[in-house]
């Protein structure tokens, strides 16, 4: 089974994940944007940032951000893409969502848009957010919803578990980011507050079911990692039953297919003053 945990996944279909999957994620990275409300001139955090689907959005705004990711091949199709459009104010770390490179109080606004979701420890991974934002800063962490709200994913899933056995069966995991209450209680207990989850649904169409797996190989890790291990000839026969058990699961085609996301918002309490009352008398040295 791909831990998403690790890096070599991700390098691996950074590429793919840029052509592929880079428009489904634009349409959630577009509505967190509208969402968490970022400004022009404000400063951001682009957590785990992939290509970096949202960071562009948010360079396009004028806003000024710091993009972080663990895969050095995701951060060279970013800075390509950056220099590419002649983009201003991103600048680019590799690093670790759980231990940020940031100063405290730095930030108007951090996401962690589908990332924080795999993190091993996502206590940090809240906390360093919060951390890292400015008192009244607003953070943002959205994950997918159970696989019977993203028929999209549902198809992906089980595609997956047919030609990987060992993955098992796709199921709901209760304590996941899957679960709109444990993203709002995990979200509040890590301290910010007014959290609220908005629940946030799109539509994609597919002409067939080939260009639908096209995109899953292209796109996906777990896939990806699974095609390295196979031959050219293995993969090829694994693919055409690929097709055959989308048409029949998810035909028939051309179809639109929905994927619902999670998205979180919440802000980083300003601190309280201890007022000072004018009652009290300063202590004495003879007095202690």
């Amino acid at each position: 089974m791909t831990d998403l945990s690790d890096v070599d996944p991700w390098d691996r279909v950074a590429d793919g994940y840029e052509t592929s999957a880079r428009p489904v994620f634009a349409e959630f990275a577009d509505a967190a944007l509208h969402l968490a409300n970022v400004q022009p001139g404000q400063t951001v955090a682009d957590i785990a940032c992939g290509p970096g689907t949202l960071t562009i959005l948010l360079a396009e705004r004028g806003a000024r951000v710091s993009a972080l990711d663990f895969s050095p091949r995701m951060l060279w199709i970013l800075e390509r893409n950056v220099a590419r459009d002649q983009l201003e104010g991103v600048s680019v770390h590799h690093g670790d969502g759980q231990v940020l490179p940031f100063e405290d109080d730095q930030f108007d606004a951090a996401f962690s848009l589908f990332g924080l979701m795999f993190f091993p420890d996502r206590t940090k991974g809240y906390a360093e957010m919060l951390r890292t934002l400015r008192p009244s800063g607003t953070g943002c962490v959205s994950s997918w919803a159970r696989l019977s709200l993203c028929p999209l994913f549902e198809v992906m899933a089980h595609t997956i578990a047919r030609l990987d056995p060992s993955r098992g069966p796709p199921a709901y995991d209760i304590s996941s980011l899957e679960n709109p209450d444990v993203l709002l209680s995990e979200m509040r207990a890590a301290g910010f507050a007014d959290v609220a989850v908005h629940p946030v649904e799109r539509s994609f169409a597919f002409p067939s079911a080939s260009e639908l797996w096209h995109g899953l190989t292209e796109g996906s890790a777990p896939v990806s990692v699974m095609r390295s291990r196979l031959s050219a000839d293995a993969w090829a026969a694994l693919s055409d039953d690929a097709v055959r058990f989308i048409d029949a699961k998810a035909g028939p085609f051309p179809n639109r297919l929905a994927a619902t996301a999670w998205i979180a918002t919440g802000r980083k309490p300003i601190a309280k003053r201890r007022a000072v009352s004018s009652k009290t008398k300063p202590i004495s040295s003879s007095e202690r």
